[in-house]
């Protein structure tokens, strides 16, 4: 396997017309639901949320927050700003406030962060190192996992060509001294819409509208540094197997020697975080992940033990790093008093378009091969998964609703095969211990049936 060393190589690959590339027809998208707006020049734009995946693992705002993405009109109620920052370009969908109207919005230099505006929601495209049915798929396939790396809801969303290459010259009008990987992306964009014809992967069959993914954007979110490590993008995933959370998945110690207890409070944090890795490992070893070590994030929690239940409750903290110390709000603290409570971090997931198509960096390094530790509970929604891969219908679901194309689809077979072959061997081989489900260090937990074949 040939690996990206950066996806700055990606520009002018992606960028450049692609042989047997296909234009959305938009009347093929059908969904769960379909909304239109109307743009100024008279374009009919198109927000898709797809179908739910049957038995996914769907959170109770999932449903609401799909529809508040496509609620967002881009003409009446949102502000619209070309991005600046990272690698990959895309438009920021900010919400107006006191002192920013939309129309101020949109006439600004679009300096987000010096504004003090919020970000609702990103719209990426197949661009440079993205790939929009990865930012539709990783949504869905977070579902069908069980919910691992908490991903953010992602729907499907159109744009007038006319409006984007308005905001794709205000982007290379902002970055026109920038030797940045974003600016000569922006700049690429510019000849794209000098000939969309020749670049069907990113317009539908018209050619008169750009299509991507829109996807909820996490707020007051922090790099997860524990699990990435910090240095160089080239050596980075080399680096992420030598951090300590890895370095735990992989151990063929118990989880109780790993914490040295198993008592609830003490053991929560060391279970979520190894569980979220190895799920982190098996989605970005299911959907070719090439860019994920440095773009891993997380937000505290409180994990506690219902009293009067017995059950575990999950409340959002405002907790603060300060000095590599969990500093928690004293009112927290005296609403928590009096049970089995600890603030921990949670891991999210919130950077997934540079997949499906890419180098999957995680076959490159043999990297589930390493994992000893993983939740029972991923382990049988995975094994579920992979079953009906066989079904045609399971074909169609990634092809309608998430826009795989049937190469997409064959990659994402071998992937799953590849990932149930090396999981079942560990498992019957007695090498991979399903110790990661929270549920089961509760007082009075029994330990339960984890058969290898399901």
């Amino acid at each position: 396997m040939k690996l990206a060393a950066t996806c700055t190589s990606a520009v002018l690959s992606v960028l450049a017309p692609v042989s047997g590339a296909f234009a959305v027809n938009l009347a093929n998208l059908q969904g769960e639901a379909r909304t239109e707006y109307l743009s100024p020049y008279g374009v009919r734009e198109l927000c898709v949320i797809a179908k739910k995946w049957p038995g996914g693992a769907y959170r109770s705002d999932d449903t609401g927050k799909e529809s508040t993405l496509c609620g967002y009109d881009f003409y009446r109620t949102m502000g619209l700003c070309p991005k600046y920052n990272s690698t990959n370009p895309g438009v920021l969908l900010i919400a107006p406030n006191a002192q920013y109207s939309k129309e101020a919005i949109d006439a600004s230099d679009c300096n987000v962060k010096k504004m003090g505006v919020k970000t609702e929601a990103k719209f990426k495209q197949t661009i440079t190192c993205s790939y929009t049915p990865s930012i539709l798929a990783y949504y869905h396939m977070s579902r069908i996992l069980g919910g691992v790396g908490r991903v953010p809801v992602s729907v499907i969303r159109t744009m007038d060509l006319k409006v984007h290459s308005q905001l794709t010259s205000k982007a290379v009008h902002a970055l026109r001294d920038s030797t940045d990987t974003i600016a000569e992306a922006w700049r690429k964009l510019g000849e794209m819409h000098l000939n969309p014809r020749a670049f069907p992967q990113l317009t539908d069959t018209t050619f008169t509208q750009l299509y991507g993914g829109l996807s909820d954007n996490v707020k007051n979110e922090n790099l997860y540094n524990d699990v990435s490590g910090r240095g160089p993008y080239n050596s980075r995933y080399q680096r992420f197997l030598k951090q300590k959370p890895f370095q735990k998945v992989a151990s063929t110690k118990t989880l109780a020697q790993i914490a040295g207890s198993a008592e609830f409070t003490r053991v929560a944090q060391d279970v979520i975080q190894m569980k979220d890795v190895a799920d982190m490992v098996l989605i970005d070893t299911l959907m070719n992940q090439q860019d994920r070590i440095g773009n891993i994030h997380y937000k505290f929690y409180w994990y506690s033990i219902n009293p009067s239940t017995h059950r575990i409750e999950r409340a959002k903290s405002e907790a603060e790093l300060v000095d590599g110390k969990i500093v928690v709000p004293p009112e927290e603290k005296r609403q928590m008093a009096g049970r089995a409570a600890v603030v921990l971090k949670e891991m999210i997931l919130k950077d997934n378009d540079c997949g499906v198509i890419k180098d999957n960096m995680m076959r490159a390094y043999s990297v589930l091969e390493k994992v000893r530790h993983m939740s029972y509970l991923t382990y049988r929604y995975f094994m579920a998964f992979e079953k009906s891969l066989a079904n045609p219908a399971t074909k169609a679901y990634f092809k309608t609703e998430l826009l795989f194309t049937d190469k997409d689809y064959r990659s994402l077979q071998d992937n799953a095969a590849k990932a149930r072959e090396i999981l079942t061997g560990a498992c019957r081989t007695g090498q991979l211990k399903f110790d990661l489900d929270l549920e089961n260090y509760l007082p009075g937990a029994r330990p339960p049936l984890t058969p290898c074949s399901i």
